[in-house]
Protein backbone atom coordinates (compact mmCIF):
# COMPACT_ATOMS: atom_id res chain seq x y z
CA UNK A 1 0.00 0.00 0.00
CA UNK A 2 1.44 3.32 -0.45
CA UNK A 3 0.38 6.48 1.32
CA UNK A 4 0.78 10.00 -0.32
CA UNK A 5 4.80 10.82 -0.19
CA UNK A 6 6.63 13.61 -2.07
CA UNK A 7 5.19 13.33 -5.57
CA UNK A 8 2.01 14.79 -3.85
CA UNK A 9 -0.41 12.87 -6.14
CA UNK A 10 -4.15 14.72 -6.36
CA UNK A 11 -4.98 11.31 -7.36
CA UNK A 12 -3.03 8.73 -5.96
CA UNK A 13 -2.80 5.51 -7.22
CA UNK A 14 -2.67 4.07 -3.66
CA UNK A 15 -5.60 3.13 -1.25
CA UNK A 16 -8.99 3.83 -3.31
CA UNK A 17 -10.62 5.59 -0.29
CA UNK A 18 -8.28 8.44 -0.77
CA UNK A 19 -9.71 9.08 -4.45
CA UNK A 20 -13.03 9.04 -3.12
CA UNK A 21 -11.89 11.53 -0.11
CA UNK A 22 -10.87 13.89 -2.93
CA UNK A 23 -14.47 13.54 -4.63
CA UNK A 24 -15.89 14.26 -1.27
CA UNK A 25 -13.72 16.99 -0.44
CA UNK A 26 -14.84 18.47 -3.75
CA UNK A 27 -18.54 17.47 -3.17
CA UNK A 28 -18.87 19.16 0.23
CA UNK A 29 -17.31 22.24 -1.06
CA UNK A 30 -19.49 22.64 -3.67
CA UNK A 31 -22.46 22.14 -1.25
CA UNK A 32 -21.00 24.52 1.09
CA UNK A 33 -20.70 27.01 -1.40
CA UNK A 34 -23.92 26.85 -2.86
CA UNK A 35 -25.52 27.00 0.87
CA UNK A 36 -24.10 30.71 0.92
CA UNK A 37 -26.38 31.62 -1.70
CA UNK A 38 -30.36 32.10 -1.01
CA UNK A 39 -32.46 30.20 -2.79
CA UNK A 40 -33.74 32.84 -4.75
CA UNK A 41 -30.29 33.70 -6.22
CA UNK A 42 -29.47 30.22 -6.54
CA UNK A 43 -32.49 30.07 -8.96
CA UNK A 44 -31.93 33.22 -10.59
CA UNK A 45 -29.43 33.67 -14.19
CA UNK A 46 -26.99 36.85 -13.59
CA UNK A 47 -25.83 38.71 -16.26
CA UNK A 48 -24.01 37.55 -19.03
CA UNK A 49 -24.71 33.79 -17.68
CA UNK A 50 -27.91 34.29 -19.26
CA UNK A 51 -27.57 36.92 -22.08
CA UNK A 52 -24.48 36.05 -23.53
CA UNK A 53 -23.49 32.14 -22.75
CA UNK A 54 -26.92 30.60 -22.61
CA UNK A 55 -28.18 32.62 -25.84
CA UNK A 56 -24.96 31.21 -27.69
CA UNK A 57 -25.39 28.00 -26.65
CA UNK A 58 -28.75 27.52 -27.97
CA UNK A 59 -27.79 28.53 -30.80
CA UNK A 60 -24.96 27.69 -31.81
CA UNK A 61 -24.71 24.42 -30.03
CA UNK A 62 -21.22 22.62 -30.64
CA UNK A 63 -17.24 22.41 -29.00
CA UNK A 64 -16.31 25.55 -31.28
CA UNK A 65 -18.91 27.99 -29.50
CA UNK A 66 -17.00 27.87 -26.12
CA UNK A 67 -14.00 29.94 -28.20
CA UNK A 68 -16.45 32.74 -29.34
CA UNK A 69 -15.13 35.82 -27.55
CA UNK A 70 -17.21 38.44 -25.83
CA UNK A 71 -16.30 41.87 -25.61
CA UNK A 72 -12.52 41.25 -26.23
CA UNK A 73 -12.08 37.98 -24.34
CA UNK A 74 -12.21 34.18 -24.17
CA UNK A 75 -14.56 32.80 -21.80
CA UNK A 76 -13.87 29.12 -22.17
CA UNK A 77 -14.35 27.61 -18.54
CA UNK A 78 -17.95 29.57 -18.99
CA UNK A 79 -19.33 28.76 -21.94
CA UNK A 80 -18.25 24.86 -21.54
CA UNK A 81 -19.56 24.43 -18.49
CA UNK A 82 -23.31 26.43 -19.67
CA UNK A 83 -23.11 24.24 -23.43
CA UNK A 84 -22.81 20.97 -20.73
CA UNK A 85 -26.03 22.40 -19.01
CA UNK A 86 -28.09 23.00 -21.89
CA UNK A 87 -27.25 19.85 -23.05
CA UNK A 88 -28.27 17.67 -20.02
CA UNK A 89 -30.91 19.67 -18.10
CA UNK A 90 -34.29 21.14 -19.44
CA UNK A 91 -34.38 24.56 -19.77
CA UNK A 92 -36.14 25.31 -16.49
CA UNK A 93 -33.71 23.57 -14.14
CA UNK A 94 -30.78 26.38 -16.43
CA UNK A 95 -30.22 28.73 -13.32
CA UNK A 96 -30.05 26.41 -10.92
CA UNK A 97 -27.87 24.03 -12.78
CA UNK A 98 -25.49 26.71 -13.45
CA UNK A 99 -25.47 27.92 -9.75
CA UNK A 100 -24.52 24.44 -8.48
CA UNK A 101 -21.76 23.83 -11.03
CA UNK A 102 -20.10 26.95 -10.39
CA UNK A 103 -19.95 26.08 -6.56
CA UNK A 104 -18.39 22.94 -8.08
CA UNK A 105 -16.03 24.35 -10.24
CA UNK A 106 -14.61 26.79 -7.31
CA UNK A 107 -14.96 23.01 -5.34
CA UNK A 108 -12.32 21.92 -8.06
CA UNK A 109 -9.89 25.06 -7.78
CA UNK A 110 -10.09 24.71 -3.64
CA UNK A 111 -8.71 21.35 -4.36
CA UNK A 112 -6.55 22.18 -6.46
CA UNK A 113 -4.86 25.01 -4.36
CA UNK A 114 -5.12 22.43 -1.39
CA UNK A 115 -2.57 20.06 -3.78
CA UNK A 116 -0.29 22.60 -5.18
CA UNK A 117 0.41 24.21 -1.89
CA UNK A 118 2.16 21.01 -0.94
CA UNK A 119 5.21 22.72 -2.57
CA UNK A 120 5.23 25.04 0.74
CA UNK A 121 4.30 22.90 3.17
CA UNK A 122 3.52 19.41 4.08
CA UNK A 123 1.05 20.92 7.20
CA UNK A 124 -2.39 19.97 6.63
CA UNK A 125 -4.43 22.67 8.43
CA UNK A 126 -2.18 25.45 6.60
CA UNK A 127 -3.30 23.71 3.08
CA UNK A 128 -6.74 23.53 3.57
CA UNK A 129 -6.55 27.22 5.08
CA UNK A 130 -5.52 28.10 2.02
CA UNK A 131 -7.86 25.99 -0.26
CA UNK A 132 -10.94 27.26 1.83
CA UNK A 133 -10.30 30.87 1.12
CA UNK A 134 -12.18 30.39 -2.33
CA UNK A 135 -15.04 28.81 -1.00
CA UNK A 136 -15.86 30.91 1.84
CA UNK A 137 -14.04 34.72 1.42
CA UNK A 138 -16.38 37.10 2.57
CA UNK A 139 -17.49 39.14 -0.61
CA UNK A 140 -18.03 35.80 -2.82
CA UNK A 141 -21.66 35.35 -2.24
CA UNK A 142 -22.09 39.07 -3.18
CA UNK A 143 -21.71 38.83 -6.34
CA UNK A 144 -18.66 36.37 -7.72
CA UNK A 145 -20.33 33.12 -5.91
CA UNK A 146 -22.78 30.44 -7.93
CA UNK A 147 -22.44 32.29 -11.46
CA UNK A 148 -20.11 31.25 -14.15
CA UNK A 149 -20.14 35.34 -15.68
CA UNK A 150 -17.61 35.42 -12.86
CA UNK A 151 -16.04 32.01 -12.39
CA UNK A 152 -12.80 33.66 -13.95
CA UNK A 153 -11.81 35.72 -10.82
CA UNK A 154 -11.13 31.90 -9.18
CA UNK A 155 -9.30 30.79 -11.79
CA UNK A 156 -7.26 34.01 -11.45
CA UNK A 157 -6.33 33.25 -7.78
CA UNK A 158 -5.43 29.80 -9.06
CA UNK A 159 -3.04 30.59 -11.42
CA UNK A 160 0.18 31.75 -9.10
CA UNK A 161 -0.76 27.85 -7.26
CA UNK A 162 -0.38 26.33 -10.32
CA UNK A 163 3.31 27.80 -11.09
CA UNK A 164 4.83 27.06 -7.81
CA UNK A 165 4.28 23.26 -8.35
CA UNK A 166 6.61 21.24 -9.79
CA UNK A 167 5.35 18.20 -11.56
CA UNK A 168 6.56 15.01 -10.20
CA UNK A 169 4.94 12.91 -12.82
CA UNK A 170 3.96 13.03 -16.44
CA UNK A 171 -0.11 12.55 -14.69
CA UNK A 172 0.44 15.76 -12.94
CA UNK A 173 1.89 17.41 -15.69
CA UNK A 174 -0.87 17.31 -17.73
CA UNK A 175 -3.02 18.53 -14.98
CA UNK A 176 -1.00 21.30 -14.18
CA UNK A 177 -0.78 22.33 -17.70
CA UNK A 178 -4.69 21.55 -18.36
CA UNK A 179 -5.78 23.64 -15.29
CA UNK A 180 -3.19 26.48 -16.36
CA UNK A 181 -4.15 26.34 -20.16
CA UNK A 182 -8.02 26.44 -18.65
CA UNK A 183 -7.49 29.17 -16.63
CA UNK A 184 -5.84 31.67 -19.08
CA UNK A 185 -8.32 30.30 -21.86
CA UNK A 186 -10.88 32.26 -19.52
CA UNK A 187 -9.07 35.25 -17.97
CA UNK A 188 -6.81 37.29 -19.54
CA UNK A 189 -5.43 38.82 -16.16
CA UNK A 190 -3.74 35.09 -16.03
CA UNK A 191 -1.09 37.31 -17.86
CA UNK A 192 0.14 39.21 -14.44
CA UNK A 193 1.64 36.05 -13.26
CA UNK A 194 4.50 35.44 -16.06
CA UNK A 195 6.63 37.04 -13.73
CA UNK A 196 6.69 33.89 -11.20
CA UNK A 197 8.29 32.14 -14.49
CA UNK A 198 11.61 33.09 -13.24
CA UNK A 199 11.41 30.96 -9.88
CA UNK A 200 13.34 28.36 -10.60
CA UNK A 201 13.56 28.96 -13.95
CA UNK A 202 15.79 26.17 -15.22
CA UNK A 203 13.66 23.52 -13.65
CA UNK A 204 11.84 21.60 -16.12
CA UNK A 205 9.03 20.52 -13.44
CA UNK A 206 7.70 23.81 -13.10
CA UNK A 207 7.12 24.27 -17.05
CA UNK A 208 4.14 22.40 -17.54
CA UNK A 209 1.73 25.01 -15.84
CA UNK A 210 3.78 27.22 -17.64
CA UNK A 211 3.07 26.47 -21.23
CA UNK A 212 -0.51 26.27 -20.10
CA UNK A 213 -0.80 29.77 -19.36
CA UNK A 214 1.66 30.44 -22.29
CA UNK A 215 -0.72 28.75 -24.66
CA UNK A 216 -3.92 30.64 -23.10
CA UNK A 217 -2.53 33.99 -23.00
CA UNK A 218 -1.06 33.90 -26.54
CA UNK A 219 -4.92 33.12 -27.29
CA UNK A 220 -6.32 35.88 -25.63
CA UNK A 221 -3.87 38.38 -27.08
CA UNK A 222 -4.68 37.45 -30.22
CA UNK A 223 -8.83 37.56 -29.52
CA UNK A 224 -8.31 40.77 -28.30
CA UNK A 225 -6.37 42.74 -31.16
CA UNK A 226 -8.82 40.40 -33.62
CA UNK A 227 -12.33 41.46 -31.44
CA UNK A 228 -11.39 44.59 -29.24
CA UNK A 229 -13.51 45.85 -26.12
CA UNK A 230 -16.74 48.22 -27.09
CA UNK A 231 -16.63 48.92 -23.15
CA UNK A 232 -16.77 53.04 -22.98
CA UNK A 233 -13.22 54.03 -21.02
CA UNK A 234 -13.62 56.56 -18.11
CA UNK A 235 -10.37 57.70 -16.85
CA UNK A 236 -9.78 57.05 -13.31
CA UNK A 237 -8.94 59.14 -10.82
CA UNK A 238 -5.52 57.12 -9.45
CA UNK A 239 -6.09 58.32 -5.53
CA UNK A 240 -9.73 56.40 -5.87
CA UNK A 241 -7.93 53.54 -7.27
CA UNK A 242 -5.39 53.60 -4.06
CA UNK A 243 -8.16 53.69 -1.33
CA UNK A 244 -11.04 51.68 -3.24
CA UNK A 245 -8.17 48.34 -3.21
CA UNK A 246 -7.65 49.00 1.16
CA UNK A 247 -11.66 49.32 0.84
CA UNK A 248 -12.49 46.02 -1.38
CA UNK A 249 -9.63 44.20 0.26
CA UNK A 250 -8.61 44.35 4.26
CA UNK A 251 -12.26 46.09 5.24
CA UNK A 252 -13.78 43.90 3.12
CA UNK A 253 -12.27 40.75 5.05
CA UNK A 254 -12.56 42.84 8.40
CA UNK A 255 -15.72 44.04 8.49
CA UNK A 256 -18.00 42.05 5.80
CA UNK A 257 -20.77 43.93 4.16
CA UNK A 258 -20.97 46.93 1.87
CA UNK A 259 -23.23 48.92 4.63
CA UNK A 260 -20.60 48.43 7.47
CA UNK A 261 -17.71 49.60 5.52
CA UNK A 262 -19.77 52.92 4.46
CA UNK A 263 -21.54 53.28 8.19
CA UNK A 264 -17.83 53.63 9.58
CA UNK A 265 -16.37 55.72 7.26
CA UNK A 266 -19.35 58.01 7.33
CA UNK A 267 -19.33 57.89 11.21
CA UNK A 268 -14.88 57.69 11.92
CA UNK A 269 -13.42 58.83 8.81
CA UNK A 270 -10.92 56.58 7.78
CA UNK A 271 -9.47 55.57 10.70
CA UNK A 272 -11.18 52.15 10.26
CA UNK A 273 -9.59 51.33 7.23
CA UNK A 274 -6.30 52.12 8.44
CA UNK A 275 -7.27 49.48 11.57
CA UNK A 276 -8.60 46.68 9.10
CA UNK A 277 -5.10 47.26 6.96
CA UNK A 278 -3.10 47.20 10.02
CA UNK A 279 -2.97 43.36 10.95
CA UNK A 280 -2.36 42.64 7.13
CA UNK A 281 0.42 45.00 7.08
CA UNK A 282 2.05 44.23 9.95
CA UNK A 283 1.96 40.48 8.75
CA UNK A 284 3.59 40.99 5.33
CA UNK A 285 6.58 43.47 6.98
CA UNK A 286 7.33 40.42 9.45
CA UNK A 287 7.00 37.82 6.42
CA UNK A 288 9.47 39.63 4.28
CA UNK A 289 11.74 40.23 7.09
CA UNK A 290 11.66 37.07 9.00
CA UNK A 291 10.17 34.79 6.38
CA UNK A 292 12.83 32.49 4.08
CA UNK A 293 13.47 33.42 0.59
CA UNK A 294 10.00 31.13 -0.40
CA UNK A 295 7.98 32.55 2.12
CA UNK A 296 9.56 36.33 1.04
CA UNK A 297 8.56 35.43 -2.04
CA UNK A 298 5.07 34.38 -1.69
CA UNK A 299 4.24 37.21 0.61
CA UNK A 300 5.02 39.86 -2.41
CA UNK A 301 3.04 37.69 -4.81
CA UNK A 302 0.22 37.94 -2.76
CA UNK A 303 0.22 41.41 -2.13
CA UNK A 304 1.47 42.23 -5.61
CA UNK A 305 -1.53 40.13 -6.83
CA UNK A 306 -4.42 42.20 -4.94
CA UNK A 307 -3.57 45.09 -5.44
CA UNK A 308 -2.54 44.58 -9.21
CA UNK A 309 -6.27 42.68 -9.52
CA UNK A 310 -7.90 45.41 -7.56
CA UNK A 311 -6.02 47.92 -10.17
CA UNK A 312 -6.58 46.21 -13.33
CA UNK A 313 -9.72 45.50 -12.80
CA UNK A 314 -10.88 49.09 -12.01
CA UNK A 315 -9.12 51.50 -14.11
CA UNK A 316 -9.76 49.63 -17.37
CA UNK A 317 -13.60 49.85 -15.79
CA UNK A 318 -13.59 52.97 -14.00
CA UNK A 319 -16.70 54.60 -13.27
CA UNK A 320 -18.52 57.07 -11.09
CA UNK A 321 -18.92 54.28 -8.38
CA UNK A 322 -15.45 53.87 -7.56
CA UNK A 323 -14.56 57.48 -7.39
CA UNK A 324 -14.20 57.01 -3.80
CA UNK A 325 -11.90 60.23 -3.07
CA UNK A 326 -14.91 62.46 -4.09
CA UNK A 327 -17.79 60.71 -1.97
CA UNK A 328 -19.66 62.83 0.23
CA UNK A 329 -21.82 61.17 3.02
CA UNK A 330 -24.94 60.66 1.06
CA UNK A 331 -22.65 58.81 -1.63
CA UNK A 332 -21.52 56.37 0.78
CA UNK A 333 -24.42 54.69 0.77
CA UNK A 334 -24.39 53.62 -2.48
CA UNK A 335 -20.56 51.91 -1.63
CA UNK A 336 -20.92 48.39 -2.71
CA UNK A 337 -18.66 45.29 -2.43
CA UNK A 338 -18.91 42.80 -5.39
CA UNK A 339 -17.19 41.16 -8.39
CA UNK A 340 -14.28 43.36 -8.04
CA UNK A 341 -13.80 42.84 -4.34
CA UNK A 342 -13.55 39.23 -3.94
CA UNK A 343 -9.50 38.18 -5.29
CA UNK A 344 -8.38 41.04 -3.51
CA UNK A 345 -9.57 39.62 -0.42
CA UNK A 346 -8.40 36.36 -1.19
CA UNK A 347 -4.99 37.10 -2.05
CA UNK A 348 -4.37 39.07 1.02
CA UNK A 349 -6.19 36.86 3.28
CA UNK A 350 -3.86 34.42 1.98
CA UNK A 351 -1.16 36.29 4.29
CA UNK A 352 -2.33 34.70 7.19
CA UNK A 353 -1.78 31.07 6.41
CA UNK A 354 1.42 32.02 5.32
CA UNK A 355 2.05 33.68 8.57
CA UNK A 356 1.26 29.91 10.31
CA UNK A 357 3.27 28.24 7.94
CA UNK A 358 6.35 30.57 8.80
CA UNK A 359 6.08 29.52 12.54
CA UNK A 360 5.41 25.77 11.83
CA UNK A 361 8.51 25.16 13.54
CA UNK A 362 9.19 27.66 15.95
CA UNK A 363 6.10 27.95 18.05
CA UNK A 364 2.88 25.65 17.56
CA UNK A 365 0.68 27.84 19.82
CA UNK A 366 1.23 30.56 17.82
CA UNK A 367 0.94 28.91 14.62
CA UNK A 368 -2.37 27.97 15.83
CA UNK A 369 -3.57 31.26 16.58
CA UNK A 370 -3.37 32.62 13.51
CA UNK A 371 -5.26 29.57 12.25
CA UNK A 372 -7.78 30.03 14.49
CA UNK A 373 -8.35 33.94 13.64
CA UNK A 374 -8.20 33.28 9.83
CA UNK A 375 -11.13 30.60 10.96
CA UNK A 376 -13.07 33.26 12.34
CA UNK A 377 -12.35 35.53 9.58
CA UNK A 378 -13.92 33.01 7.34
CA UNK A 379 -16.73 31.99 8.68
CA UNK A 380 -18.16 35.36 9.99
CA UNK A 381 -19.38 36.66 7.35
CA UNK A 382 -20.42 32.80 5.85
CA UNK A 383 -23.97 34.23 5.24
CA UNK A 384 -23.92 37.63 3.34
CA UNK A 385 -26.66 40.39 4.72
CA UNK A 386 -27.19 41.15 1.38
CA UNK A 387 -26.41 39.70 -2.18
CA UNK A 388 -26.80 40.96 -6.07
CA UNK A 389 -29.65 38.18 -6.88
CA UNK A 390 -31.44 37.84 -3.83
CA UNK A 391 -34.50 40.05 -5.73
CA UNK A 392 -34.99 37.40 -8.95
CA UNK A 393 -36.36 37.20 -11.02
CA UNK A 394 -36.25 33.47 -10.59
CA UNK A 395 -35.41 31.80 -14.03
CA UNK A 396 -37.97 28.76 -13.61
CA UNK A 397 -41.28 31.17 -13.31
CA UNK A 398 -39.50 33.01 -16.85
CA UNK A 399 -39.20 30.03 -18.72
CA UNK A 400 -43.25 29.01 -17.52
CA UNK A 401 -44.37 32.19 -18.64
CA UNK A 402 -42.69 32.34 -22.01
CA UNK A 403 -43.60 28.79 -22.47
CA UNK A 404 -47.28 29.43 -22.32
CA UNK A 405 -46.79 32.57 -24.73
CA UNK A 406 -44.94 29.90 -27.23
CA UNK A 407 -47.57 26.98 -26.83
CA UNK A 408 -50.93 29.71 -27.06
CA UNK A 409 -48.92 31.05 -30.15
CA UNK A 410 -47.70 28.75 -32.84
CA UNK A 411 -46.01 32.14 -34.80
CA UNK A 412 -43.51 32.65 -32.19
CA UNK A 413 -40.06 32.02 -32.90
CA UNK A 414 -38.70 32.75 -29.31
CA UNK A 415 -39.88 34.60 -26.43
CA UNK A 416 -37.69 36.72 -23.33
CA UNK A 417 -36.93 35.43 -20.25
CA UNK A 418 -35.68 37.98 -17.20
CA UNK A 419 -32.29 37.57 -15.71
CA UNK A 420 -30.59 39.51 -12.95
CA UNK A 421 -29.44 42.79 -13.11
CA UNK A 422 -32.04 45.36 -14.08
CA UNK A 423 -33.06 44.32 -17.67
CA UNK A 424 -30.76 41.69 -18.89
CA UNK A 425 -33.04 38.84 -20.84
CA UNK A 426 -32.47 35.78 -22.66
CA UNK A 427 -34.31 35.23 -25.89
CA UNK A 428 -35.24 31.30 -25.52
CA UNK A 429 -36.12 29.74 -28.86
CA UNK A 430 -39.47 28.49 -28.49
CA UNK A 431 -38.54 24.96 -30.11
CA UNK A 432 -36.89 24.76 -26.39
CA UNK A 433 -40.20 25.62 -24.72
CA UNK A 434 -43.33 23.97 -26.57
CA UNK A 435 -43.61 20.38 -25.56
Amino acid sequence: MKSRNSNGNIFPVGPGWKTLAAFAAVLAGAVISFARISPVAQGTVWAEDGAVFIYDALRRPGPLDIFAPYQGYLHVVPRMTVSLVVLLFPVDSFAVAISFLSCLVIALIALMVFHCSRALTSHVLIRLAWASIAVLVAPGPLETQGNLANIHWYLLWLMPWLLIKPAQTKREGVLLFSAAVLSSLTEILTLMFIPLFLYRFKDKSFWPARLGLVVGVLCQIITTLSYPRSVPYQPPNLVSVVEGWFLNSSSAVIYGTSAQISRNIVNFGMAPIVVAALPFFLTFVYLLIKGTREVRLMAFCFVAASAGVWAAATILNFSDAFDYSSFDAGEWDSFLLGRYSTVPSMFLLALLPLLAMCWEKVSTAAMSGVLAGFLVLQVLYFFPSAAFRQSGPLWASGVAAAREACISDPALTDHAVGTAPGAWKVQVPCDHLRP
